[in-house]
């Protein structure tokens, strides 16, 4: 049978259909996906930004101040500036560049416009040696950058660079950004459906992980949730059929109808992320440079000052690294709903072998929620609750199945302990489970590790 014919959902559940409650042996796929996650080498949950800077407009800035602000906002990856390796001045400075990262325990995605893909494949495989061997061996190397949202009179090409440069340096990651879903995206991106071409992607560029763009959650209203969503799922499932990690990038400019993101705009994007089984992101964008169309309130602004939107980045990736460390690297998400109306044509919260209920439900000021699990290569279980709102607190919460059940959270120090999470306030142990409460700001989570011996042990579904 080909899998790659079978639907999104369809093949993601006939990976998991061996995996239960019990620990038993992980699919190879979702094995595949915590296996690449782990050899990024990266120590903490990837984060990134989109630089658009050069060492030519920008180099006086690039400093070990500078890199240090990278690490101090919470970013493990970030996007090096553009450079040119014919000047000898500037691939100085980039080692340089790579040496601090390296000491401030970052990689760098090195923005080097040779490992650009281009249509002369041919050519472009030529100069690859030069390319791979200018810092090869350097522990900050992440990858090269490939490009960009490649249309559909590049994609073969496109597809070939990225392989061609996996070859020549496979120690290396290199990160290429595709195209998010929306109706009518197909013909520009040269395929009949979206996922056969994210499948196609896999098969012939041979990508380390899947990586694309998405703001439309930041549009006013809900309307853009629909699209943010089912981006998720469709690169979730994607993610799952061809064994590779997903990143997401999201917002972090207001510009043309998306507002600038708040404090909870940026928590709500990073956990909804996270929840719906991303395992990094990167940030659209980090440096102004010079004032261009509506563009705004970037976190670093165009007097190279911090902006309100910097402090809330480093607040929430802060908190993150705490509290979780690579966690999220070592699980694969096996199941995302929503409660009480579903997103992108996801799933509405349905009780099952581990959660016997989420709420309050059933009034109109029910708050809304996204609950997710997780398993990791020993197969034990995690769920993650959500806030699923970008500006309501809510009071929520959940109950594992099990008179036995136990539940397992994070502290401050990252160690793990038994008992709520620190989002919880309450809890109720009855004959047949758990409950735990939580009071949690827009787009805060809590997160478990669950065991339950008497729970039931069914199947996990995506």
């Amino acid at each position: 049978m080909n899998l790659l014919r079978l639907s999104g959902g369809l093949c993601a559940l006939l990976l998991i259909t061996a995996l239960v409650q019990a620990a038993q042996e992980v699919p190879p796929n979702m094995r595949s996906i915590i296996e690449k996650s782990q050899s990024f080498g990266i120590g903490k949950y990837p984060i990134s930004f989109w630089s658009y800077t050069s060492l030519n407009a920008h180099g006086k800035y690039m400093d070990e101040a500078e890199v240090a602000e990278w690490a101090e906002c919470g970013f493990t990856v970030p996007q090096s500036p553009n450079f040119d390796p014919e000047k000898p001045e500037q691939v100085a400075q980039m080692r340089q560049l790579l040496d601090w990262a390296d000491q401030y325990g970052m990689k760098l995605i090195l923005s080097d416009p040779r490992a650009y893909a281009r249509p002369e494949v041919e050519a472009y495989k030529a100069d690859l040696p030069s390319v791979v061997s200018l810092f090869k061996g350097h522990p900050a190397l992440f990858g090269y950058h490939v490009g960009d949202e490649p249309g559909a009179d590049m994609k073969e090409a496109f597809f070939s660079c990225q392989s061609a440069l996996k070859e020549a340096a496979p120690e290396q990651f290199p990160y290429a950004n595709l195209l998010p879903f929306f109706p009518g995206i197909e013909a520009r991106a040269g395929t009949d459906t979206w996922p056969n071409y994210l499948d196609e992607y896999c098969q012939k560029a041979k990508p380390d992980l899947i990586s694309y763009d998405c703001y439309t959650q930041m549009n006013p209203g809900t309307g853009g949730w629909q699209n943010y969503y089912e981006n998720l799922r469709l690169y979730r499932e994607a993610a799952l059929r061809n064994g590779v990690p997903f990143w997401n990038t999201f917002l972090s400019v207001g510009h043309f109808n998306y507002r600038c993101p708040t404090l909870d705009d940026i928590r709500w994007q990073f956990n909804t992320t996270v929840a719906s089984g991303a395992h990094g992101v990167l940030w659209f964008f980090y440096y102004m440079r010079s004032p261009h169309s509506n563009y705004r309130q970037s976190p670093i602004d165009e007097h190279w000052y911090r902006t309100p939107t910097w402090d809330a980045l480093r607040l929430v990736h802060s908190n993150h690294h705490k509290f979780y460390g690579d966690l999220f690297t070592r699980l694969v998400c096996t199941k995302v709903m929503f409660s009480p109306e579903p997103f992108g044509g996801g799933q509405a919260f349905e009780p099952d072998g581990l959660i016997a209920e989420i709420g309050p439900s059933g009034s109109p000021d029910s708050p809304a929620l996204l609950v997710s699990e997780f398993v990791d290569l020993e197969g034990r279980r995690y769920v993650m609750l959500v806030n699923n709102s970008q500006t309501a607190n809510a009071r929520a919460s959940i109950k594992f199945r099990g008179a036995d059940v136990r539940v397992f959270s994070y502290n401050w120090a990252g160690k793990e302990y038994e008992g709520g999470a620190y989002s919880a306030d309450d809890q109720r142990r009855e004959a047949d489970g758990l409950t735990l409460y939580h009071w949690l700001a827009p787009g805060q989570e809590a997160f478990y590790r669950v065991e339950s011996a008497s729970a039931d042990t069914e199947l996990l579904p995506l």
